[in-house]
């Protein structure tokens, strides 16, 4: 059994991360800025992480300041890394996304740099695909439209229990670099998968591919962001949306 700080714990991939390691009888905490939180902390401004940390053996890192698009990910990152130091050196796993040296997305660029933080530091970083939920919420924000915009790139989306499931294992193993890509089990058209969705919903609205300029999208249309060849044998799309509430 590890003593292992989650940080993220109450996000979109911190919450199943946290439950599975926990399933397999480790020692699980989860770091908040909550106000009486058990192991409360902040990792922009490095205040509580020392206490968070003590007795520590693994930090899985899947905080992330996305609705910022990251701007704070590199100060947060950077203070883990140090107050890490200072506990005596825990191994760190950190969660990154397939493409982000090869697509010039800004948001990519912060996890790239992070990416090294976590390097230089002797951790693990595991790259993935888009997750689920993440295209679910694009697929509602679109479909409130008339008509519903989907971007003509491919994806390859994966469930979040599946990406826990191979933390788990980076856990026991403690190997440090970067890990193997771990994308979904099947790589589809955006707008079939957003066709998915409105046939769930009961929608007919008419879906109209979309193209953007710039270099980003070019990546993408070119697929460096998937990873075809590391496809895990988890959940698919149809079956993910068949088992989640998806309000209009």
């Amino acid at each position: 059994m590890k003593r292992i700080l989650v940080t993220g714990s109450t996000g979109t991939l911190g919450r199943p991360v946290a439950a599975h390691l926990a399933a397999l009888g480790h020692d699980v905490r989860g770091l908040s800025r909550r106000p009486g939180a058990a192991h409360q902390g902040d990792l922009v401004t490095g205040a509580g992480l020392d206490a968070a940390l003590t007795g520590v053996d693994t930090v899985v890192h899947c905080a992330s300041d996305t609705r910022r698009q990251g701007r704070t990910d590199i100060a947060a990152t950077r203070n883990l890394l140090d107050a890490a130091a200072r506990a005596g050196h825990p191994h760190i796993v950190f969660v990154s996304i397939v493409g982000v040296d090869r697509i010039p997305y800004p948001y990519y660029r912060i996890k790239l740099e992070a990416e090294r933080l976590i390097e230089a530091y002797g951790g693990t970083t595991l790259r993935a695909t888009q997750f689920h939920d993440f295209v679910l919420a694009g697929a509602r924000l679109a479909g409130r439209l008339p008509l519903v915009f989907a971007p003509d790139v491919q994806v390859q989306p994966i469930a979040t229990r599946d990406v826990a499931a191979r933390l788990g294992e980076l856990v026991d193993q403690q190997v440090p670099g970067r890990a193997d890509d771990l994308g979904g089990p099947e790589v589809l058209f955006a707008p079939d998968l957003f066709r998915g969705y409105l046939d769930r919903i009961g929608s007919r609205r008419r879906i109209v591919p979309v193209r953007l300029p710039g270099a980003a999208f070019r990546a993408f249309r070119q697929g460096e962001h998937l990873t075809p060849a590391h496809r895990s044998g988890g959940e698919r799309w149809s079956d993910f949306l068949g088992g989640t509430p998806v309000e209009r």
